[in-house]
């Protein structure tokens, strides 16, 4: 009988190890990082978020198939939002205050506020945060802050 009690508390604690770990914010995740270290996390992060909605689709399939779906499905907003991750991803780590690049990240930052209008679903919680990370992304990537969504 013990040991199958210690048996069973070891793969309580190997399973407790397991479990995934609170999200680390992404203001938290920039602090005393270099401008190129910055861009990279950033680019990192969005692409994370822009396959989002790929992930939640892919858990419900069986373990074993969770790979190949998020490989061969993709979505309108997962495609939009990848195309918008490496255009964010171009522009300069360090900004420049020219007309050009200044005129270049208002666009991005107008095109990641459409963006984020068209795939905002309020019947969601989930949905609803995902648009935030997003929105947050996208406003530290382009410098501009991005109206918040009234709907």
């Amino acid at each position: 009988m013990r040991p199958h009690i210690l048996i069973i508390a070891l793969m309580a604690v190997g399973l407790s190890a397991c479990a995934s770990a609170p999200s680390v914010p992404l203001a938290k995740r920039l602090e005393g990082k270099t401008p190129d270290e910055r861009q990279e996390t950033l680019r990192r992060a969005c692409l994370t978020e822009a396959d989002w909605n790929l992930d939640q689709t892919a858990a419900r399939q069986p373990i074993n198939a969770q790979h190949r779906y998020r490989d061969s499905n993709t979505t309108r907003e997962t495609s939009h939002l990848r195309a918008l991750c490496r255009e964010m991803a171009d522009l300069p780590a360090i900004p420049r205050q020219t007309p050009i690049e200044t005129k270049r990240r208002a666009d991005l930052a107008e095109k990641c506020r459409r963006e984020t209008d068209d795939h905002l679903d309020l019947r969601s919680k989930e949905s609803a945060a995902h648009m935030v990370r997003v929105q947050e992304i996208c406003e530290a990537m382009t410098g501009f802050d991005l109206p918040i969504q009234a709907n």
